[in-house]
């Protein structure tokens, strides 16, 4: 693991020293976007971070752009690169978007582009770039907290002479799942598929009759399945369907999976309705993609060799540095051979072959052989993090499940033997939208019940699954899990239930059928006192055994943790934890009684206190274990000791005087079953 470089501004400094020492150390110390080597190019990438260092007060794009004046450059690459290294990140539209602020806010203010020159005004006015570059209001509020946090690293780090507090005057925008407005109704209806596009989306599945069909499909079934990303499939192993046993013993299927923005790698179980659609995707992938890693492992397992396919014309043993005609050439790549390849004395003439330019670049070398395709091969479709499928480094690209050929769905090429290639969620998107060509819902004739034409996007589902899971009662944790989501809070986001569906969920909650004492005692929900047969405001509390009624308020407890020998504590029969604690006591007390019994033999003093002590407690536990365990008394039946078997100090002394009677037994309301007023004594 590399060594994280931190930036200590020094005292004896000035703003403008410790602003040089800290460019210096992020251009010659830290390695991000390739170190010193790149620090004057003007667009930086690391695997999928991009960040282009152009201003927005002219045209941008991605490859053609103005860049950022000078020497605010400087401290804009310093401080992206810097920030970079410290939390590494896919996207930094936020972080560049804010630097572009401030540039533009300082480029209106006289005199050079320096970060050093910031001020009160100039973070203000850098606000007011934001609100005209922004293109939504979450773009807005997001660039604004990243402001916030630019300033704060300025006027920690001591880089500019003087910097005042700043506060984003950017509001969070309302979240529009929770809008009751018109508003979030169009919100959850662009979110949302409807029922029409689920059920279209698995006719295709069952209808699908060529590769590209059965291949994209696939892709939207597993994201049918559990709610997932659209990048997610893309990562999945060859392995990745298993079956594993349950608490119950049972077999149960469930996806390997690697969940994107930090959740990792998990398990996506899969309900039994969809094991054979899951089974039948798994195998339509694995055909499809079965060429394509095989040619991808060949060219792991024979660096500098090109794979001999069916279509090369060259002898089997053709020496792989032996030069290559034009029409072997064309016949290696997969290329239709052009007429004009050979000119009328019957000479080569390559100049008729178009090809993209690394291929070109082999005929331009004019060393056109079998080993230069094959440098060329790994150069194309090796990608920057080979033989892994990206900069993780857990995926060999040859084990990826969606890997397929180039040109493997294309209508008129046939795919490069040779080749291979995994698809991304916006080649899913073009199948599903008529932007680009028929859908695959347009291909197989599906509408909506309006005739309208169906379109669909891979993150819809994930909306729609997690949807239904909330209104089948799935609680924040289990939604989080199954989705894949670190944050259980961002379950919100794809709550898109309609506001009647709240209220009625809500006045559910309110007035509905209240549980039973028992359930709520499992689940650790209030039980008032007059529920357990006490007249008295409040509720129980919870013990190892069962609720307690004893009122604090007035007397910390006498028993001293000796709750199966109280009057106040209610057992409830049909929690099986507290019958096992219950069980585990009376066993605990028999081993005590059986000691102080031996002891009182030995004739130690004092031991025949004890052995009474043990026989009265024992007698308690085992007459309340008795009746708990009872097939005569039912679930949710209150159990407790009746008072006359443990009278409080008060009441000994008016049963002494004759003035408090004990009865026989108790009664109660709701019914509480009282213990037999003979408690067995034998231990």
């Amino acid at each position: 693991m590399a060594e994280i470089v931190q930036f200590v501004p020094k005292a004896e400094l000035d703003a403008r020293g410790n602003l040089t020492a800290f460019i210096r150390l992020c251009r010659e110390e830290l390695s991000a976007f390739g170190g010193l080597a790149t620090w004057d190019e003007d667009r930086w990438q690391d695997g999928k971070a991009v960040v282009v260092f152009g201003t927005k007060t002219a045209p941008l794009t991605s490859y053609s752009f103005v860049p950022l004046a000078e020497p605010f450059k400087q401290f804009a690459k310093a401080y992206i690169r810097y920030d970079y290294s410290h939390r590494p990140v896919v996207s930094l539209s936020y972080r560049i978007q804010a630097l572009r602020c401030v540039e533009a806010a300082l480029r209106d203010s006289p005199g050079p582009v320096d970060i050093q020159r910031i001020t009160g005004a100039v973070m203000d006015a850098s606000a007011q770039k934001c609100r005209e570059f922004a293109t939504s209001d979450d773009f807005i509020h997001k660039t604004g907290l990243d402001l916030v946090k630019l300033f704060d690293f300025l006027r920690r780090n001591h880089l500019v002479p003087s910097l005042p507090a700043w506060k984003s005057p950017f509001r969070k925008p309302t979240i529009l799942t929770e809008d009751l407005g018109e508003a979030g109704r169009e919100h959850r209806e662009k979110k949302l598929p409807s029922h029409a596009a689920m059920l279209a989306m698995a006719e295709v599945f069952a209808e699908a009759n060529d590769k590209e069909s059965r291949y994209f499909s696939s892709i939207m079934a597993l994201l049918m399945t559990a709610p997932s990303r659209g990048s997610e499939p893309f990562k999945l192993p060859t392995n990745c369907l298993q079956w594993e046993a349950d608490d119950n013993g049972e077999q149960q299927m469930l996806f390997r999976w690697r969940a994107a923005k930090g959740k990792g790698a998990m398990k996506k179980w899969i309900v039994a309705p969809m094991h054979s659609v899951m089974e039948e995707a798994h195998r339509r992938l694995m055909e499809l993609g079965e060429p394509a890693r095989l040619a991808a492992k060949f060219a792991f397992e024979n660096p500098g060799k090109f794979l001999i396919h069916a279509g090369c014309i060259t002898a089997p043993d053709h020496p792989q540095d032996a030069p290559l005609s034009p029409e072997e050439f064309c016949a290696a790549i997969g290329l239709k051979v052009p007429k004009s390849i050979r000119r009328r004395d019957g000479t080569e003439n390559w100049s008729a072959i178009k090809v993209s330019k690394p291929f070109a670049a082999v005929i331009a070398s004019g060393e056109v052989t079998y080993a230069r395709l094959a440098d060329v091969v790994r150069q194309v479709y090796g990608g920057a993090h080979w033989p892994y499928t990206d900069a993780t480094r857990q995926l060999l690209i040859w084990d990826a499940l969606c890997l397929h050929r180039e040109n493997e769905f294309h209508a008129e090429f046939s795919p490069k033997a040779f080749s291979w290639r995994l698809a991304d969620v916006n080649e899913v998107n073009r199948r599903m939208q008529d932007s680009h060509g028929p859908s695959l819902f347009a291909r197989f004739g599906k509408t909506n019940p309006d005739g309208s034409r169906i379109e669909m996007t891979t993150h819809q589902p994930r909306h729609w699954l997690n949807t239904m899971g909330v209104r089948t009662g799935m609680d924040d944790y289990t939604l989080a899990q199954w989705a894949g989501r670190a944050d259980p809070r961002h379950n919100r986001h794809y709550d898109h239930r309609t506001p009647e569906e709240r209220a009625s969920e809500a006045r559910a909650l309110i007035i509905g059928e209240r549980p039973s004492v028992l359930e709520r005692f499992r689940d650790r929900k209030p039980v008032h006192y007059t529920e357990l047969g006490v007249d008295r405001p409040g509720t129980a509390k919870v013990t190892l055994y069962g609720l307690c009624t004893h009122d604090y308020s007035m007397m910390p407890c006498e028993k001293r943790r000796k709750c199966l020998t109280c009057t106040e504590l209610t057992c409830i029969k049909g929690d099986h934890i507290t019958l096992d604690r219950i069980r585990l006591a009376e066993a605990q007390t028999a081993w005590l009684l059986e000691r102080a019994q031996k002891a009182h033999e030995d004739g130690e003093f004092g031991a025949d206190r004890w052995v009474d002590n043990h026989k009265w407690e024992l007698a308690h536990q085992r007459a309340i274990r008795i009746t708990l365990e009872h097939p005569d008394v039912p679930d949710g039946a209150l159990v407790r000791i009746p008072e006359g078997h443990d009278p409080s100090p008060i009441k000994r002394a008016l049963i002494d005087l004759g003035v408090h009677v004990i009865p026989a037994t108790e009664v109660a309301t709701p019914p509480i079953v009282s213990l037999p007023s003979k408690l067995p004594e034998d231990a």
